[in-house]
């Protein structure tokens, strides 16, 4: 039995006006001039080679992109500092917010270390807000992990717009405590990878699920366009339907380097 109790999905807990604040805040970035739906993507660091960061702002903005994320941390580590700086200056230049993200737990989580680490990576890249990737090393910890993580990350960056991404379907791994990362602000961003199973990790899906635990209309889904363990992508045109079905929602895509021009393209054009 885990240490610290948890709250029923569907109920918000804290401090009501802080967290509709930040909420009025993360919805006012995303609506700021730009009617697409489809509006960020995730760039790594140690998947290939390192990539250009001009190349890569670049493409993002012919594409209708409003942000990228970087991948700023692996575990307590941050990485390519001076990548990391070289990403805000290329995102700043076309007018792009920047994230970072990074994955924790890996290879055992050090909850207080990773999120000392993240919040370096903010100051580094002067980031506009955070994505933390807490998966089954998270889910499968003893100790309560979740929340050592989000209570240090709040005690050093209290109002910081940042977001939790994880599996997408919280009803198949009840182990993670999603209540307190929603308690402590985060906002959702569900993976919704249709891709790797089209039966349970529909984009539709994906949010109804989410939504018992974070505030829906500012879920974040995550579009899965890349080949994985023999699962071939989505066609483009199920892939445009899957974003259709979720109305009014902003979208994001894993991730540069795998994700095709004929995606992005089609994806630009869903308002």
């Amino acid at each position: 039995m885990r240490s610290h109790s948890r709250r029923g999905p569907g109920r918000v807990e804290g401090n009501a006006l802080t967290r509709c604040t930040r909420a009025a805040y993360v919805q006012s970035l995303d609506e700021r001039v730009w009617m697409g739906r489809v509006v960020g993507l995730w760039v790594y660091q140690t998947l290939g080679s390192l990539p250009d960061p001009d190349a890569v702002a670049a493409r993002a903005q012919r594409a209708g992109m409003r942000w990228l994320t970087a991948q700023a941390i692996e575990g307590a580590e941050v990485l390519d500092a001076q990548w990391l700086g070289d990403m805000r200056r290329a995102t700043r230049e076309r007018g792009l917010r920047l994230a970072v993200h990074g994955f924790v737990g890996r290879p055992s989580p050090s909850p207080v270390a990773e999120a000392r680490a993240i919040v370096e990576a903010i100051r580094i890249a002067e980031a506009d807000f955070a994505i933390v990737n807490a998966e089954i090393q998270y889910e499968q910890a003893a100790a309560p992990v979740s929340k050592q993580f989000v209570r240090e990350y709040r005690r050093l960056k209290p109002q910081f717009p940042s977001y939790l991404s994880s599996f997408g379907r919280p009803t198949f791994h009840p182990s993670l405590d999603w209540a307190v990362w929603a308690e402590a602000g985060f906002h959702g961003m569900p993976q919704a990878y249709e891709n790797l199973n089209a039966q349970s990790l529909t984009p539709r899906q994906c949010v109804e699920d989410w939504a018992r635990f974070f505030v829906r209309g500012i879920l974040r889904p995550t579009l899965g366009c890349f080949e994985e363990h023999g699962h071939p992508r989505l066609g483009v045109s199920r892939l445009v339907q899957s974003v259709g079905e979720v109305p009014t929602l902003r979208f994001n895509v894993y991730r540069q380097g795998t994700v095709t021009d004929a995606e992005l393209d089609a994806l630009s054009r869903i308002q």
